[in-house]
């Protein structure tokens, strides 16, 4: 007997051809550029920092606490930063992309200053942190040490845990949003959306826009 290949159809072989031709396609227009990459770290930066936070969940927040009803708020609070009139349009555009904003697990080198969590009854490994953290100080090893340490004898529900959400942008690329949040113990921490604006390459803080205490 003949050995031979069963080839597709030509209707067949042309749908698998295009959507090969739709996926590179789609790489190359959706490959972010180095400058864009600094950028987005630019600003995970100064979203992250200053809160304290060791402890990072991994999973970022998912339902931003933004609601339409409190737009005016919103405009109302920052209407005038520096010299320049903000629209509504740019919260309406924010609020918007947050139903659909980028939900996808942190990666350890996208928080180098962290330590991620995947559950609240996680263990955490000493060795992990000193390799993340590149710790080589005797005494920055004894405070995470002692912080780690800290952190598995806590009881679950006080672990002090923060969670951030992914940035959400408006439609211009050049205001964004960070929620954060350590709630814990039931009624211990809080949490609150910051809003952020690119000034010359580089995210500057323009304030809190809504916060809350558990």
């Amino acid at each position: 007997m003949d050995n031979y290949v069963n080839l597709p159809n030509d209707a067949s072989f042309l749908k698998m051809l295009m959507k090969l031709l739709t996926f590179f396609i789609s790489l190359l227009i959706f490959k972010p550029s180095p400058a864009q990459v600094k950028q987005y770290q630019n600003l995970l930066d100064s979203a992250l920092n200053g809160h304290g936070a060791i402890f990072v969940y991994s999973e970022p927040i998912k339902n931003i606490r933004l609601d339409q009803n409190d737009m005016r708020d919103y405009f109302e609070s920052y209407r005038s930063y520096k010299d320049k009139d903000l629209d509504t349009v740019m919260f309406e555009q924010i609020i918007q992309n947050s139903k659909r904003g980028d939900s996808s697990l942190w990666l350890d080198a996208e928080l180098p200053g962290f330590l991620l969590v995947h559950s609240r009854d996680e263990w955490v490994s000493k060795k992990y942190a000193v390799q993340k953290l590149a710790l080589t100080d005797k005494v920055r090893i004894k405070f995470y040490i002692n912080q780690i340490n800290q952190f598995n004898a806590t009881e679950i529900f006080d672990k002090n845990i923060y969670y951030f959400s992914r940035p959400v942008f408006d439609n211009s690329k050049t205001f964004a949003i960070v929620e954060w949040d350590n709630g814990h113990s039931g009624l211990g921490g809080g949490g609150g959306i910051v809003l952020y604006h690119l000034q010359e390459n580089t995210w500057k803080e323009v304030g809190i826009i809504n916060n809350w205490k558990h």
